[in-house]
């Protein structure tokens, strides 16, 4: 009996918790059918969201005092984006908008490497255009396709059948034209990794009234979308427009690097200059939101799913006004010498350094080209029998003539071959080897000499002779390891890329297959033989001789500033690459032996009644094309050098010529400069 009682005791138990939990779900159910019916409807009828980019600037770019050279100018762009089509990727809704952009004037180019026409057969050159075959490249990888997969007509016959154009061509009403199009637009979007997440930028900067077209017809087109975007702009036109570089879209060889470090495959990256040099800096990071619709298409919630990330600001070393004042000089010597001695195509470059930090106050070229037009103008200026897009002060390599005797002197000061009291007769000509017996170029041009001369008239007067018989003595393995050291055919560290150059050498000579003669070094003594440097060399070695002998990584970055407080966040510091020992005796000897040059030497005629103190070298190397190839190096003031200048002019005739440039940004330095402070 008892038995019974407790197992009917827990049968009640289990039922009234039963009963309970049955109520408590019948409430539940109630309130959500009645108390919370329209929440639930609301949640029950939307449909998948969608996540929208919140761009952000690119960093601004100044010169050292503040002066705006690159900007951002808000404006529109038209993409294709996948998380705003419905139904997918619709070959009709892709032929309308192909078809409204040609309307537009706007077309979308066709990277396919196939035919127009039938048979729609593979381009026999498509190899010949770069990017077209970087694009093929990645989608054969990406497909695992093979060359015999592409030949002939093959490869069109495939992207056909993959984009189903069989049943395009069948129900719209479209010529077979049309459908060759379209194959291409879809393999292009294709092989730009496009997704939801990696919209397709159909026209950047798009005009007033193409926006306001697409704006009218964008609804009936899903997928296409105006966003805000930001343009590029150069404030100063064509001031630095070598050094300043350009931005561009990520490349398909670049897509690893870029995907490594976590940037949208469709961002705007710095390509070259300060632009790609300093892009960990300017770079920003778009943010993101998504957006949740209702089946009627309205929106019912909006949230930020990442935040953007404001880039910083790159302060350069450049001042901007003496960075123009040294473009000018260069452009005006060219019509001179073209008006005055008929000579056509002169290019030339400057740079000027201060040679205690090495930071790069002007890094000048001529011709320079505008940034603003750069992309619609490259094709031209690729052909332009000028190279104006060539850097020619960082690619450029250059014989440096008599230039290179400063580095010379103070190598046989340094190691103790000469001092002042050293003098060496000029005899005209250089007899000491049989077989090679150069002249002095005063003999040459007049059959004179220069007389018995130490190192300060030798410098002054240009005498080769006197530097043939001092690098003779020294021989090229001494002048080389010490033009190593002062930066000549070495790389000068400037963050934007150079060329090594070349220093005359008997490795460099076998390096060719040639063997090293005993003519060579004495040729090499004056700036001949193989020597071959870039502008910026040639100031990174008189800058290392001005400060005592210390070269220093040359530096276009002054600061990174934050955008909008412009506080420092980061300052590089000098960086040390050699050393060579020049004692203060040694310095005073080199920079006097200048200070004549420009008083009453070669250059004297620049600088007659110059009222500042400034010394200088020129130099003048005759080249293969008949003209000659015109240097000049110097400094300011000479006291207390605050500026290193390098100036090169390709048919520039004479030194002294390529010393009117250097006269022009030492005017500024005394004048210019000291009138805005």
């Amino acid at each position: 009996m008892k038995k019974n009682l407790s197992q009917n005791k827990r049968v009640i138990i289990v039922l009234a918790i039963f009963l309970c939990a049955l109520f408590v779900f019948a409430a539940r159910l109630v309130n959500m059918q009645l108390g919370q019916h329209q929440y639930y409807q609301e949640l029950a009828s939307q449909k998948t969201g969608t996540t929208k980019v919140i761009s952000t600037a690119r960093g601004e770019v100044y010169d050292r005092n503040g002066v705006k050279m690159i900007s951002n100018e808000v404006t529109s762009n038209v993409i294709l984006d996948r998380s705003s089509m419905i139904n997918g990727i619709n070959n009709s809704n892709l032929l309308k908008i192909l078809k409204l952009l040609n309307e537009l004037n706007y077309p979308v180019e066709d990277m396919l490497p196939v035919s127009l026409k039938k048979p729609y057969t593979l381009d026999v050159d498509y190899k010949s255009d770069e990017n077209k075959y970087k694009l093929l490249t990645k989608f054969m990888k990406n497909h695992s396709l093979e060359q015999d997969d592409i030949s002939d007509d093959k490869l069109y016959d495939y992207l056909y059948k993959r984009y189903d154009m069989e049943k395009t061509l069948q129900s719209e009403n479209v010529v077979d034209g049309d459908i060759r199009l379209l194959c291409g637009f879809r393999y292009l979007l294709e092989a730009n990794d496009f997704s939801s997440i990696n919209p397709f930028v159909l026209l950047e900067n798009a005009s007033d009234q193409a926006l306001a077209i697409i704006a009218e017809q964008k609804s009936s087109l899903p997928g296409l979308e105006i966003v805000p975007s930001y343009k590029r702009v150069y404030n100063l036109s064509t001031v630095a427009s070598h050094i300043l570089g350009s931005t561009g879209p990520i490349y398909a060889e670049e897509t690893e690097k870029y995907k490594e470090k976590g940037y949208a495959l469709n961002a705007i990256v710095g390509k070259d200059g300060a632009e790609g040099a300093f892009e960990e800096y300017l770079r920003s990071e778009d943010g993101a939101y998504s957006i949740t619709y209702n089946t009627n298409g309205e929106i019912i919630d909006k949230v930020i799913s990442k935040q953007p990330k404001q880039a910083n600001c790159v302060r350069l070393t450049l001042d901007s006004n003496l960075q123009k004042v040294a473009e000018d000089a260069l452009g005006n010597l060219a019509k001179n010498l073209k008006r005055d001695a008929g000579i056509s195509g002169v290019t030339g470059c400057a740079v000027v350094m201060d040679p205690n930090t090495f930071e790069i106050l002007a890094i000048a070229n001529y011709p320079t080209i505008d940034m603003n037009t750069y992309r619609q103008n490259y094709n031209q200026l690729a052909q332009d029998e000028s190279i104006p897009l060539l850097n020619r002060c960082t690619f450029g390599i250059y014989p440096p003539g008599s230039t290179y005797k400063i580095s010379t002197a103070a190598c046989a000061l340094s190691n103790g071959f000469i001092t002042q009291n050293t003098y060496i007769e000029d005899k005209g000509i250089y007899k000491r080897f049989a077989s090679y017996q150069p002249k002095c170029w005063v003999y040459s041009k007049t059959g004179a000499t220069h007389g018995t001369v130490n190192v300060v008239e030798a410098l002054k007067t240009s005498c080769n002779y006197f530097f043939y018989e001092v690098g003779y003595r020294m021989g090229i393995e001494v002048m080389t390891d010490f033009s190593k050291k002062l930066g000549l055919g070495e790389k000068t560290g400037i963050e934007t890329g150079e060329s090594s150059g070349i220093l005359a050498s008997p490795e460099e000579k076998a390096a060719h297959g040639k063997e090293w003669q005993p003519g060579d070094t004495i040729q090499a003594a004056i700036g001949q033989s193989d020597h071959a440097f870039t502008p910026i060399q040639l100031c990174a070695f008189l800058s290392t001789i001005l400060n005592g002998g210390k070269r220093y990584k040359a530096h276009l970055l002054k600061s990174v500033d934050e955008f909008y407080t412009q506080n420092i966040v980061y300052e590089p510091q000098p960086e040390l690459l050699s050393e060579v020992d020049i004692t203060p005796e040694q310095l005073e000897l080199i920079k006097y032996s200048m200070k004549t040059v420009v008083e009453d030497g070669t250059a004297s005629n620049v600088f007659t009644n110059y009222k500042h103190s400034v010394a200088g070298k020129t130099g003048t190397a005759q080249t293969g094309n008949g003209f000659n190839t015109a240097s000049f190096i110097g400094f300011a003031p000479y006291d207390n050098p605050e500026i290193a200048v390098a100036v090169v002019v390709e048919k520039g005739s004479s030194g002294g010529n390529a010393a009117t440039v250097a006269k022009a940004i030492f005017d500024y330095y005394y004048e210019g400069n000291a009138n805005q402070q």
